[in-house]
């Protein structure tokens, strides 16, 4: 066969074509790549890694049931270190990978870092971050909430401990100091007083760092007040070490409860029979538990989660995260039957689909998900893993949602 320079010319304009084109143009049949921008390192790694887990799951099963028309689906990840800094390297990183399906910004300051980049970087993110503004002034078509904002997780946890424990009259309040942080405590509180106690009194909540070591001032100066319920809203690494250094002084003792915001099982599996008894958590996924213990599509999760991982003893977090948000990204690149940016976009507007507390929305107008909320009561166990959670309460997150005002402050 003769090769003409024509026929040579050709060829290399059309690699090179290729080489610059978007990944969804390019290696049609080979794997599509969705990226997983999560903190590997530092001290939310444990979140991360568990993210990942519950990523690695919903691609699993998505690839087992045929993928994207016979396209198989791999994970590009990278670790954003729990950081703002370290979320736009990550974006910038799949970026120049020519990665446009993403799951990122768990946390509020990942999000908010990445958010003004997504449009330049031709992407769309899928996320959990709980910061209200992401889904009212600070809204981007880029940009999907798969996971309750401030005011739905903690008035709704504050809904449950209300009807719990009717008549805590002092509370105290530790969370981040973020915007989130702040939501976060008023909204736990407004969720108290619609089924406890009515004029229970709040302190002004006290803000610490996201990567505060040392809680010992603050436990200090819990020990010595009359405070009978704390709402903890800081998250894995320092919600564990705060529960450690305050059970070694007899701080969660002397506590009726504590809600917490969202570690979930993270605390249980590091502190085991040293749980504190009285904590109460907004969770996602307790496989002994029914209805997740005898559901079909639980129990496939559940099995296929130990075969990748070895574990028998998941958290919430690989499903509220990992798991949702990655399968929400799947189901939304399946419906638009292309990995192209605007039509992943629009596939994912009013999209329903199934998890592991049952179907769940994203609603058109804000990007904000919603569906069946769990929070239960976390304690030692003298049987493995050590640790137990019990009673097990959902309630519809369409009860605690606002209308959709994207754009526009949210208003308590």
């Amino acid at each position: 066969m003769t090769v003409s320079r024509r026929n040579v010319m050709k060829a290399g304009l059309a690699t090179g074509a290729l080489i610059g084109a978007p990944a969804y143009l390019r290696a049609q049949s080979g794997p599509i790549q969705i990226g997983a921008m999560l903190p590997l390192s530092g001290p939310q790694a444990q979140a991360g890694e568990a993210s990942l887990a519950g990523a690695r799951v919903a691609v699993a099963m998505f690839n087992e049931a045929g993928g994207l028309k016979g396209r198989t689906v791999d994970i590009v990840q990278f670790d954003d270190k729990g950081t703002a800094q370290g979320a736009v390297a990550a974006l910038r990183e799949m970026e120049s990978k020519r990665v446009n399906l993403l799951v990122g910004g768990i946390q509020s300051p990942m999000a908010f870092a990445i958010l003004p980049a997504l449009p330049e970087a031709k992407a769309v993110c899928v996320g959990s971050a709980s910061a209200i503004s992401l889904t009212h002034e600070n809204f981007s078509p880029n940009f999907f909430r798969l996971h309750p904002h401030a005011s739905m997780i903690y008035r709704g946890l504050g809904q449950v401990v209300g009807a719990k424990f009717r008549d805590v009259g002092k509370w105290a309040s530790v969370c981040f100091d973020s915007q989130a942080g702040r939501d976060a405590a008023a909204s736990f509180e407004a969720g108290y007083k619609t089924t406890g106690k009515k004029d229970a009194q709040f302190a002004a909540p006290v803000l610490v760092a996201p990567t505060a070591p040392d809680f010992k001032v603050e436990i200090t100066n819990l020990m010595n007040s009359d405070v009978e319920g704390l709402y903890l809203g800081i998250l894995v690494g320092p919600a564990i070490a705060f529960l450690q250094q305050a059970r070694s002084v007899g701080l969660t003792k002397k506590l009726r409860v504590i809600g917490e915001g969202g570690t979930d099982l993270v605390i249980a599996r590091a502190m085991k029979q040293n749980t504190p008894e009285n904590l109460w958590s907004p969770g996602a996924w307790y496989p002994d538990a029914e209805p997740f213990k005898s559901g079909a599509f639980a129990k496939a999760v559940y099995e296929k989660y130990v075969k990748l991982t070895g574990d028998k003893y998941p958290v919430g977090l690989t499903a509220s995260i990992g798991h949702r948000c990655t399968l929400g990204l799947l189901e939304g690149m399946k419906k638009a039957g292309s990995t192209e940016t605007a039509a992943v976009q629009a596939a994912l507007k009013g999209l329903t689909f199934e998890t592991l507390t049952g179907p769940y929305t994203i609603r058109a107008e804000d990007h904000q998900g919603y569906g069946q909320a769990v929070v239960a009561n976390l304690g030692p166990s003298a049987a493995e893993p050590f640790y137990a959670a019990t009673n097990v309460t959902f309630y519809d997150e369409s009860t605690v949602l606002e209308p959709a005002t994207p754009g526009v402050a949210f208003k308590f």
